[in-house]
């Protein structure tokens, strides 16, 4: 797609949500505030007192439009300006008792504003209009602060661990065959009918999927850790350690008494990970490494 198209894309998106959202009313949810001042209100609540020139730098204002948004809400008395007492070139905004209730009104209003417009949509459209937000949200450096759960996952999620492991790994390092080598390892998975001795985990958040990690028998006393992987957006946050946490765990529940996998040596992060949970590497080879220029590595753990 041309940037051109997507230029008009983003470009609907963005007068339909005004219109849905009524961002555009002279009081905002009838509030008596521009959107500009209800936002800062809603910033000053969060934080009392701050420094005008943080807030500024937070909201990418122009400092005459903040002074005047901050002039205006002063003589309604909902925030305070004084000098920073620790510098005084510097100068503190702090809400009042009245800014706080109107902080408390504009997010009853805004809560009943969303519920209004994601109780009439089915289950499915609702949960992908939340994970589309929550990945706009990823992309332009604002991430959620919504817990992320590792859950079993749910029928048809194989799919998307397929599809991630084929696109993100060709993107990062374009092995060939790769995407043939995760199908086989999925539906030898499927195929077998024993969940008591294998499992797989999905890192889920608002309804969008950042991760996978499986357990499959390798044979009665051996339990073997399959395809963890962690989207880009969601990394450095120890969601790989979780992971892999997780799979340790149920194979320990299961009674396994050690647990193997394979990985590739160009795969640093990961190592790290499992080094860190007690593996150790037992062998190295060329013969079976998905990388044409790099080595696989056997690793394993004692469970008992």
């Amino acid at each position: 797609m041309a940037i051109a198209e997507h230029v008009a894309t983003v470009r609907h998106f963005n007068r339909a949500w005004t219109e849905v959202t009524a961002l555009l009313d002279d009081s905002y949810l009838q509030s008596g505030l521009s959107l500009p001042e209800a936002r800062l209100v809603y910033e000053v609540t969060r934080r009392s007192p701050q420094a005008v020139v943080e807030l500024r730098s937070q909201l990418k204002l122009d400092p005459g439009y903040t002074t005047r948004l901050l002039d205006r809400l002063a003589k309604r008395g909902l925030v305070t300006r004084d000098a920073d007492p620790d510098d005084r070139r510097r100068q503190l905004v702090a809400v009042t008792e009245a800014g706080r209730y109107v902080a408390r009104h504009l997010a009853v209003r805004s809560d009943a504003l969303v519920a209004e417009l994601l109780e009439p949509l089915p289950p499915a459209d609702r949960g992908a209009l939340v994970a589309a937000l929550d990945t706009v949200a990823d992309v332009l450096g604002a991430p959620s602060d919504a817990p992320v759960h590792i859950r079993p996952a749910r029928t048809g999620e194989l799919g998307w661990v397929l599809t991630r492991h084929a696109q993100i790994y060709q993107e990062e390092y374009g092995w060939p065959g790769f995407e043939a080598a995760v199908a086989q390892i999925l539906a030898e998975f499927l195929g077998r009918a024993d969940q008591g001795r294998q499992q797989f985990w999905v890192a889920e958040r608002n309804g969008r999927l950042l991760g996978c990690v499986g357990c499959a028998a390798e044979d009665e006393e051996t339990a073997r850790l399959r395809l963890l992987l962690v989207e880009p957006s969601a990394r450095g946050h120890r969601l790989g350690v979780r992971l892999v946490d997780e799979c340790l765990a149920f194979a320990r529940a299961a009674g396994y008494r050690r647990i193997v996998l394979h990985t590739q040596d160009a795969l640093t992060a990961a190592r790290a990970i499992y080094a860190k949970a007690g593996f150790t590497v037992d062998h190295t080879s060329a013969e079976d490494s998905l990388d044409p220029n790099g080595l696989a590595e056997h690793w394993s753990l004692d469970l008992a």
